[in-house]
């Protein structure tokens, strides 16, 4: 290989006996480190249980372009721009999950789904007393993941804000922080995508493949938390509904798994808070799933968009520029 031949002088590569032996004693170096490496990686792969989703950036216009300058004529949209002026500028503020999922999927699918909030996240605050400061008498309480929660008008859309750091595990990720490291904690894999309102760059980490698969996945082992067990089982149950997405293998089994670890009534509990009206049937389905049924979630009723305004239900409607 060029790297081993770089590490000799030129005038040593004769085939002399020294060198024919310095190049085996290589080989065998190169052979023992590829083998630990080998079965370092095949370690990790056991406990992730699947290869890492791809990273990408994408510049302005994608897919979601249009999408979000119209969410921002909304007042829903006004909202936003006004909470993320109550911060500094040399905060970064980024959406994530829900609110970029749900326009996914009337883009793509052709579905209206309307988001219960809107999470965003935030790199450069010190703490999430701080983000309550700054938000003042707009500021609701903590969230079920350690947020904060805040609302501007009396009905209009909540936000979750936290900081970067305390997202699931990512105060044992390194620093500095990277949008990466912060989508690879994610749970699900459409939760994974990401909004810069800066620079209007979408950052996505398994979300466009799951919605063109139309299937929901583990992100990855980062993403599960020992401490909101509960708030995840919930989640996940509560994404399956509204977006009536199978749930794949390894996210069922993390669903019976982490139901061993908490109380039924903290998931009810959550589950009647934030789909009060589906709350029955989605415990239903989780109880399937405990049970070790194959019952799929029950699909919530959606008014049509009318043809005109839908995009082809495929792949080449996430064509986007990297």
């Amino acid at each position: 290989m060029d790297w081993k031949r770089r590490s000799l002088p030129v005038h040593f590569l004769a085939a002399s006996p020294a060198a024919q032996q310095i190049e085996s004693m290589q080989d065998a170096c190169c052979r023992i480190g590829l083998q630990g490496l080998d079965g370092r990686m095949a370690m990790l792969k056991s406990r992730t249980g699947s290869k890492a989703l791809p990273y990408r950036t994408f510049r302005s216009p994608h897919v979601l372009t249009d999408a979000l300058r119209d969410f921002q004529r909304t007042p829903a949209g006004r909202d936003f721009r006004s909470v993320i002026g109550f911060f500094p500028p040399e905060w970064s503020t980024f959406v994530m999950g829900g609110l970029l999922r749900d326009l996914l999927l009337e883009r793509v699918l052709g579905w209206e789904a309307k988001p219960a909030d809107i999470d965003i996240v935030i790199f450069g605050a010190s703490s999430i007393h701080e983000i309550q400061s700054k938000l003042g008498n707009t500021s609701l309480s903590t969230n079920a993941f350690g947020g904060a929660k805040c609302r501007l008008r009396p009905n209009g859309l909540i936000f979750d804000l936290w900081r970067v750091e305390d997202h699931t595990n990512m105060a044992r990720a390194s620093k500095p922080h990277t949008i990466e490291q912060l989508l690879r904690h994610n749970l699900l894999d459409i939760d994974a995508i990401l909004w810069d309102p800066k620079t209007d760059r979408l950052h996505d980490c398994g979300c466009l493949k799951a919605i063109t698969a139309e299937r929901i996945g583990l992100e990855g082992r980062e993403g599960i938390s020992e401490k909101v067990v509960a708030a995840q089982i919930a989640h996940v149950l509560a994404v399956a509904y509204k977006t009536n997405f199978p749930l794949s293998a390894e996210v069922r089994s993390f669903v019976s798994k982490a139901s061993q670890r908490c109380a039924p009534a903290d998931v009810e509990r959550i589950l009647e808070r934030k789909v009060p009206h589906a709350a029955a049937p989605i415990e239903m389905f989780w109880k399937d799933i405990l049970s070790g049924g194959t019952q799929e979630c029950p699909a919530p009723t959606r008014a049509p968009i009318p043809q005109t305004t839908r995009a082809k239900r495929s792949s080449s409607s996430l064509n986007t520029r990297h």
